[in-house]
């Protein structure tokens, strides 16, 4: 807790603030992520993953609880908990394809999303990855020690969440250039998606079911599966798992490089 409130008074670092506040509380991964009402994608203030420098494990790259817990967040209390393995809301079952999957490929068994702040205009919240389930002491340790995270979170210096993306964007820049897929929802729509196409896409991204991007777009789901049929093809995916997690990998990705610069 102590490094936690000195990488947020300027004493050290955020980013070892935060990796402190992670190893601290059992976490092998995590992120801060401060999300916007009609924003789809969050912006990732600090990311800290003890094995980001292993070439065999998937760094966390960006904010999973946005996607599968997506307009509740922006209702959620400050200094309150969510566990993802509670969250039981099936119509959201798509929503959590993308943390699935991750979790399956870093032997994750948990994912915890603390809130941090309640301003009209954004929320932030912290997200912590273990590789075990909870029990009531570590959850009762977590609720706790909550209060105080974001009190000192709330009476952070000035200016630091601006400082901290502006020092993530000189560090993406910075980076030499790497050859990634490029995204399918990028401008260049490289798979060639029809617009209907692109659309159900873009809702899938959001988090929706087949049955909800029917309902938003005014489809029937027969039709909606039809559109997937052509999507699977054109993108080389073979089920709706593989294609969301696609889909939400690249725009966390996306996000990380753009969102940074809003």
């Amino acid at each position: 807790m102590a490094g936690w409130s000195e990488g947020l008074h300027g004493n050290t670092t955020l980013d070892e603030g935060f990796a402190g506040l992670v190893r601290g509380l059992g976490a092998e991964a995590g992120a801060i992520a401060r999300t916007y009402p009609g924003r789809p994608f969050p912006q990732i203030v600090a990311l800290h993953d003890a094995r980001a420098q292993d070439a065999v494990s998937r760094p966390l790259r960006g904010s999973y609880a946005t996607n599968l817990f997506g307009a509740y967040l922006q209702n959620a209390r400050p200094a309150t908990i969510w566990l993802a393995s509670e969250h039981a809301d099936e119509s959201d079952a798509v929503a959590g394809v993308g943390l699935h999957v991750w979790q399956v490929a870093r032997h994750m068994r948990e994912m915890a999303v603390l809130t941090l702040t309640a301003d009209p205009s954004f929320r932030d919240h912290v997200e912590l990855h273990f590789r075990e389930r909870l029990d009531d002491q570590t959850l009762a340790c977590l609720n706790a020690v909550l209060p105080a995270v974001a009190r000192i979170w709330t009476g952070r210096q000035v200016g630091l969440v601006t400082a901290q993306v502006v020092e993530n964007r000189k560090k993406d820049e910075s980076q030499p250039d790497c050859p990634p897929s490029r995204p399918l929802l990028g401008i260049s729509n490289p798979a060639g998606l029809s617009r209907a196409e692109f659309r159900v896409c873009v809702m899938l991204s959001r988090g929706l079911s087949v049955r909800g991007v029917a309902a938003e777009v005014g489809l029937t789901e027969a039709t909606v599966r039809s559109h997937l049929r052509s999507i699977y093809a054109k993108t080389g995916t073979r089920s709706l798992a593989e294609l969301v997690f696609r889909l939400l990998d690249q725009g966390t990705q996306s996000a990380d490089n753009t969102r940074r610069r809003a």
